[in-house]
This record gives C-alpha cells, sequence and structure tokens, in this order.
C-alpha cells in the first residue's frame, strides 16, 4: 500500500485540485477588489489624506492577484502544443507593451525567418515575463534592445533573444521573483534556457534549441 501517513508524498496536484484552489482565491480576491474600490470611492468624495494609502492597498491587491495566480501556473499540469513558430513571430508585438519607447530588434532581418518548434503559447507568455522584467530596469532610456544570434549551448544548436537592461539592471539579479521562475519553468520544458548576461548593461538571455 502507498504510504499516506505523515511522512507520505502527496504528488503533484491535479486540475480538480488547482480548479478548486483558483475558485476559492477569486472568491477572496473579488471581496478584497469589492471593498478596496468601495474605500477609493468614499476616499474620493470626501477628499479624504487616506486617498494614498487607499491606492496603495489597490496596487498591493493587484500584485497579490497576479502572483497567486501565477503561482497555479508553476504548479499546474501543462499540455504542449507543438509546432513551427518563427523567431520574428516570438518578439513581435512586444512593442505595443512598451508606450513611450521604441523596440528595437537587431537581427531580425537575417533569422526573422528562422524556425523553433516550440508550443507558442507557454513560450510567448515566458517571452513576455522576461520582457517585463527588463521593461522595469529601463530608466532614462527611449528604447529597448532585442538582439536575435545564433548560439550553441551543450552542443546544440539555436538562437538566443538578449534582452538587454537599462541603467536600473544592476544590482540584485534580473531573474528573480515568482513570475521569473514560472517563465523559466516554461522554457525547461521547451529545452530552452534563461541566464544573465553582464556587459555593459545587464541582460537576460533565452536560448531556443533549433533541433534540426
Amino acid at each position: 500500500d502507498p504510504d499516506v501517513g505523515a511522512g507520505g508524498a502527496l504528488g503533484p496536484p491535479d486540475e480538480r485540485v488547482l480548479g478548486e484552489i483558483a475558485h476559492e482565491m477569486g472568491n477572496h480576491l473579488h471581496k478584497l477588489y469589492y471593498w478596496t474600490g468601495y474605500l477609493r470611492d468614499q476616499a474620493a468624495a470626501r477628499g479624504e489624506p487616506e486617498a494614498g494609502a487607499v491606492e496603495m492597498l489597490g496596487g498591493a491587491v493587484e500584485r497579490l492577484d497576479r502572483i497567486l495566480h501565477m503561482i497555479l501556473e508553476y504548479f499546474a499540469p501543462a499540455r504542449l502544443c507543438f509546432n513551427k513558430v518563427r523567431v520574428a513571430d516570438l518578439v513581435g508585438g512586444l512593442g505595443e507593451h512598451l508606450p513611450g519607447r521604441r523596440l528595437v530588434v537587431e537581427g531580425v532581418d537575417r533569422l526573422g525567418e528562422t524556425s523553433v518548434f516550440v508550443d507558442a503559447g507557454l513560450l510567448g507568455h515566458a517571452i513576455r515575463t522576461i520582457f517585463e522584467r527588463v521593461v522595469s530596469t529601463l530608466v532614462d532610456e527611449d528604447e529597448l534592445r532585442v538582439r536575435l544570434e545564433l548560439a550553441s549551448r551543450r552542443q546544440y544548436r539555436g538562437v538566443e533573444i538578449e534582452f538587454r537592461g537599462g541603467a536600473a539592471s544592476a544590482g540584485g539579479s534580473l531573474k528573480a521573483g515568482v513570475e521569473m521562475a514560472v517563465a523559466e519553468k516554461f522554457l525547461h520544458m521547451h529545452g530552452a534556457e534563461l541566464f544573465e548576461r553582464e556587459t555593459a548593461v545587464r541582460s537576460l538571455v533565452v536560448f531556443v534549441p533549433l533541433y534540426a
């Protein structure tokens, strides 16, 4: 018989368990959003100085919502659907999430038509998360640079997608945080890797193998 005592492992959570957890979380988050909105309206109506604190509370609730959903994504059983995807499509559209700044993609003329065999949804999610992390390091920069390059790691040929950080990239690791942990999990499911590169500024680099 399996060991189901105090020291027994329960195994990975299944979809039903995760669905119930998500449902319970959604109920409580909905209440937090409701009461935060109520307090915001009350403070605004009276012009109270607590309005700033209410806005901070609202921001904290939004961050909690995002983190909890990322945790669920980390533990959720993933169903991969692999297809050929152009490298250009992996970075296409990122500029729409960079208001007030330009996205400059170097190497797209040489490697944009190169295809990789990936789950476009999961890998795209990971790349967007990495992109947003690097965007958070921009200070006075008016553009974010992404470089595409052929490379080899562990005897595999592949494509590097390098996201060059801004002035705020110095200090702690850019890979820290639950969102980055989920993004890296999705990359590993493709045999891809995420690493940091330090030159004049710190960069996050995604290596996607070609397998061809």
